[in-house]
């Protein structure tokens, strides 16, 4: 039988029971409300994340996007394409005369604006891009880029030249204010005259006054080169050439007179005035035409049907 102090303690006892339990239930329930607190917290923080990271994401999304019209042909705004083509041979035509002694030397250099030399090979270079790709053609001012002197070529300046570093400081200039992934330039080419000190640049006429009488030739030289968009890095280039079957240094061993497409013509052929050279449809026809076939013919090779490195011989200016 419990006596009253036995009973007190167990009341007592009973009553701190319940404070405790009445404790630890306020303590539980503040703890799920805390943890409640903390979830909604961190899914707070996670949607701002989210929120901060959706632009770069809209960004790659319009990058590839964008990528994806120009694989389609269509050019992004701000100069972005595939191909940027620039056309830097110049509208003239050069009449020259050499024969045995200097004396016979003759240059005189016409304007020629007249036979859309520069829109026919930014066609033909268009024609040899395949299909969907886009294609920007990039206007060149000569004013910009005044000629090299040569007068100050000195026996120095060729052993430390760095030609490959002036080429992709020179198309980098040119191409300024566009963004594509290659470049295409179109410029003259230069050729020596047989195994004379004389040569031959750019679109023609060549009288050869020798003993045995006069020969004329017509001729079309023309250079290609790829640049890589990233670096301006020349990837290929070579001369522009109908006959494929052999270098240029294989086709001077076996005689032939210039690197590079040139027809023989009549003597009559040679114009009486330099001048006149411009408003002969016969020299314009035949220019154009050789123009045309060298450059189908080696387009398609630098643009990566297959190599063309081995016809690259040819000086170019």
């Amino acid at each position: 039988m419990l006596t009253g102090r036995d009973k007190a303690y167990r009341w007592s006892a009973s009553c701190g029971w319940a404070a405790f339990d009445v404790l630890a239930r306020v303590v539980v329930a503040a703890a799920v409300l805390w943890c409640f607190s903390i979830s909604a917290s961190a899914q707070t923080k996670s949607e701002t994340r989210g929120t901060q990271t959706a632009g770069p994401a809209v960004k790659q999304a319009n990058s590839k996007s964008a990528a994806g019209r120009e694989a389609k042909g269509k050019p992004v705004a701000g100069g972005s394409c595939d191909f940027g083509v620039v056309v830097t041979t110049g509208d003239e035509f050069t009449v020259q005369t050499t024969g045995l002694t200097i004396y016979q030397y003759k240059k005189v250099v016409v304007p020629i604006p007249g036979w859309g030399l520069k829109d026919l090979i930014f066609a033909r270079t268009r024609a040899a891009i395949p299909a969907g790709v886009s294609v920007l053609r990039i206007p060149y001012n000569p004013a910009k880029f005044p000629p090299r002197d040569e007068s100050k070529d000195t026996l120095k300046d060729r052993l430390f030249r760095d030609l490959d570093a002036e080429l992709s400081g020179y198309m980098r200039e040119v191409a300024k204010g566009t963004n594509c992934r290659h470049y295409i330039q179109i410029l003259n080419s230069i050729s020596p005259i047989g195994t004379s000190n004389y040569t031959v640049r750019g679109f023609g006429i060549l009288n050869q006054d020798v003993v045995l009488g006069r020969r004329i030739f017509l001729y079309a030289l023309a250079f290609i080169r790829i640049f890589d968009g990233r670096d301006f890095s020349v990837v290929r280039q070579s001369s522009a050439l109908i006959n494929l079957h052999h270098s240029l240094v294989v086709q001077r061993l076996l005689g032939r007179l210039v690197g590079g497409p040139y027809r023989e013509l009549p003597a009559e052929s040679f114009p009486t005035r330099p001048e006149d050279a411009a408003e002969n449809p016969a020299l314009r026809d035949g220019v154009r035409a050789m123009l045309t076939e060298s450059l189908d013919k080696t387009l398609p090779l630098l643009l990566g049907v297959r190599s063309a490195a081995r016809q690259s011989g040819a000086k170019e200016r």
